[in-house]
């Protein structure tokens, strides 16, 4: 198994400052965010920026585990024109980096959203128009899964407490309709922690189609919850480590930051890579779980 971060977490770093600051820190891999806003926004990269990602990535050691690319999904059709341009660029630079190897490319069904950056982004509220929007969701979704298909890279299905798809049913069911193996789950455990799901059974039920596993970290609160860098809440790491072991995963276990936490007062990128990697390599330490490029490669 590996111990990876996603560039989602530093907006304000280029690419070859962050791969840099990981390859020292100790992380085996990097998710690459190229949504807009980001510094590898795909619709802002050449073909040029994307092989330079790749190149800087290789020449400290990091493996490029996935890509996230969220862009509204559940929305009318000039909005969707645009989403669908931006994800198809998207799944170009993914294959891109991929060189060969389908990475998967990490979004979720919600619908659009205020600014993510810029220090005011908007509240994750429940989108519970599931059965209204089904149809919609998995007619995109299997559009998607063709053009991935096309482009060469894999599609992971995220589960979000803020977007339409948030539960293990919900997905799964989508996976269903379109049944394509192009077509997987990103499992960010975060999402089903700060709500009452069991976590061992959400495992369980997503696992065999996962592409990418996420972490942040969490406290529950009087009026719902808070995203943390991990370190600073009550997530509990070893079982969760411990159970992805015992099934057999073998990737990416990647932190991803949530912007609400970043834009609190005084988020240090740098100190908050560097806090959940000693929080996570302590976990993968007490679960016995071993790192290594093979996913059983070396210790933690």
């Amino acid at each position: 198994m590996k111990l990876g971060y996603n560039t989602w977490s530093t907006p304000t770093l280029p690419f070859g400052e962050v791969v840099r600051t990981l390859a020292r820190i100790g992380y085996d891999s990097v998710e690459v965010t190229v949504c807009e806003g980001w510094p590898t926004d795909a619709l802002t990269a050449t073909d040029e920026d994307v092989a330079g990602w790749r190149t800087a990535a290789g020449e400290v050691g990091l493996e490029i585990s996935s890509v996230t690319a969220n862009a509204p999904l559940v929305c009318d059709d000039e909005t969707w024109a645009g989403s669908r341009r931006r994800l198809m660029r998207s799944f170009e630079v993914a294959a891109l980096l991929g060189a060969g190897a389908a990475l998967p490319v990490s979004l979720g069904a919600h619908r659009p959203k205020g600014p993510l950056l810029g220090g005011n982004p908007p509240p994750i509220v429940a989108q519970t128009t599931w059965d209204a929007d089904r149809q919609l969701i998995e007619d995109r979704f299997g559009e998607l899964a063709e053009l991935a298909t096309a482009a060469g890279c894999a599609v992971a299905l995220e589960p979000h407490s803020g977007a339409v798809v948030s539960t293990p049913e919900q997905a799964l069911a989508v996976l269903a309709a379109v049944a394509s193996p192009t077509l997987g789950v990103n499992l960010d455990i975060s999402h089903f922690a700060v709500r009452d799901f069991d976590l061992e059974g959400v495992v369980a039920a997503l696992l065999p189609h996962t592409l990418v596993v996420e972490v942040k970290d969490h406290v529950r609160t009087d009026d719902g919850f808070d995203f943390l860098v991990p370190g600073e809440g009550e997530f509990a790491y070893v079982p969760f480590l411990s159970q992805l072991d015992s099934l057999g995963y073998g990737g990416t276990v990647s932190v991803e930051i949530s912007v609400r936490r970043q834009a609190k007062p005084g988020f240090d990128e740098v100190a908050a890579a560097e806090l959940s990697y000693s929080t996570l390599a302590r976990a993968f330490a007490e679960a016995g779980v071993r790192r290594g490029p093979d996913g059983r490669g070396g210790e933690a």
